[in-house]
């Protein structure tokens, strides 16, 4: 009788663990769960993006990077993405391969075969033995683990890119963006634009990077997404706190959809950057947060996921 009390003792035990995992805060993290949470923001959870990945530790847009980033419980790793004379996607930066890697030259002028010979140099400068990966080698990396990954520049390549993605199939892991107006994105790839995660990107004053004119400003920009196409996110950049994006990020939360803020550089977050926070977190990161956050690209990655569990938004 007792052994059958304590099996029944054990099987409930099982099964409440199970349900715990299944439908509560226990649940294993997963790159759907990220796309969940980057589908439906809240204010009380954060996602955290690291720039280039874990460039403090390993080549910036290397694929060590990645696994560094995700090993340090990142949701997103932002990477770059560059063609090559003979049309390969590779992760870089720079138009140039001279800052980042042993070589030199334009990366729209090399063949993948010399980029393969180069080393990769790390933040001090210093060659390392790692190659730069091509788009998708790294797609092939991240497939399957927790994290998602935005795909800076790949913005003149976006039909390239989803062949990769499809043929790897991590289109459900991957994020676009741009500066394109709503009508410029469909007239440039119609439909597919309804097959990719897309964030639009709002400025003070939107630039239209195809014609380096002056476009609508942040406010009407925004509102044409939304009427038109009902972006998951916006990637925001705001240079000063009275500027008119903040008035764009209250319509973006009127509307429930995410709030993308870039805490690189002072420029980007109206002077509440990474290192500022460096020496007052509350003052510059929890400033942004206050100011409709939800998910943070920094290059300080382990410690702002360090301060957001202290405040209870991981």
């Amino acid at each position: 009788m007792k052994r059958f009390i304590k099996f029944k003792v054990a099987v409930l035990t099982m099964l409440l663990l199970s349900l715990s995992y299944a439908f509560g805060q226990h649940a294993p993290k997963t790159a759907e769960s990220i796309l969940t949470k980057f589908k439906h923001p809240s204010n009380d959870h954060i996602l955290v993006v690291a720039h280039r990945g874990d460039w403090r530790n390993a080549p910036e847009n290397s694929i060590k990077a990645v696994e560094y980033a995700i090993a340090m419980g990142v949701d997103i790793v932002e990477i770059d993405v560059q063609k090559t004379k003979d049309s390969e996607l590779v992760i870089i930066h720079d138009k140039t391969i001279d800052r980042t890697t042993t070589g030199k030259g334009k990366v729209s002028e090399l063949l993948l075969d010399s980029i393969r010979k180069v080393k990769l140099r790390n933040g001090a400068g210093m060659p390392t033995r790692y190659h730069m990966a091509t788009l998708k080698e790294m797609m092939l990396a991240v497939k399957g683990k927790p994290v998602l990954v935005n795909l800076d520049k790949a913005w003149d390549y976006i039909p390239e890119t989803y062949r990769i993605l499809k043929e790897t199939n991590t289109v459900n892991q991957a994020i676009f963006k741009g500066n394109r107006s709503f009508k410029e994105l469909r007239s440039a790839i119609g439909k597919l634009a309804d097959s990719i995660i897309y964030m639009p990107m709002v400025w003070p004053v939107n630039y239209n990077i195809y014609k380096a004119a002056e476009t609508e400003g942040p406010v009407t920009f925004t509102k044409e997404y939304i009427k038109e196409f009902k972006p998951i996110a916006f990637e925001v950049i705001y240079n000063a706190e009275d500027s008119p994006v903040l008035e764009a990020i209250k319509l973006m939360q009127e509307k429930k959809v995410t709030v993308w803020v870039n805490t690189l550089w002072p420029e980007l977050c109206a002077g509440h950057d990474d290192e500022n926070a460096m020496d007052d977190a509350d003052a510059h990161w929890g400033w942004v947060i206050a100011h409709g956050a939800n998910v943070m690209q920094t290059d300080r990655p382990a410690e702002l996921i360090r301060y957001l569990e202290k405040k209870g938004l991981r």
